[in-house]
């Protein structure tokens, strides 16, 4: 069973949103989700990953696509290739 932890950036300020997105998907064990909450199509996080942890490390799935809120799940499979270089 994966964890699943919640993280809903509407209140959050928007100069404030990435990083408090990609802290909190860096903070996950491998095998949890983050079920993620925001008022815009978070594609650029699912770009961000897979530039900075390579294809194959998460799963990006839509639960909710607007036009007022979007949901998603971000399953962190394993870890990146960013950690991994700094772990190295």
């Amino acid at each position: 069973m994966t964890d699943i932890v919640p993280l809903d950036i509407r209140p959050v300020e928007p100069k404030d949103r990435f990083e408090r997105i990609m802290g909190a998907y860096e903070a996950l064990p491998v095998d949890s989700t983050l079920d993620l909450i925001v008022d815009h199509d978070p594609k650029c996080m699912y770009y961000t990953l897979r530039a900075t942890q390579g294809e194959g490390t998460f799963r990006f799935e839509y639960l909710d696509e607007g036009p007022e809120v979007w949901r998603v799940h971000v399953r962190r499979l394993k870890h990146g290739t960013e950690r991994q270089a700094a772990e190295a």
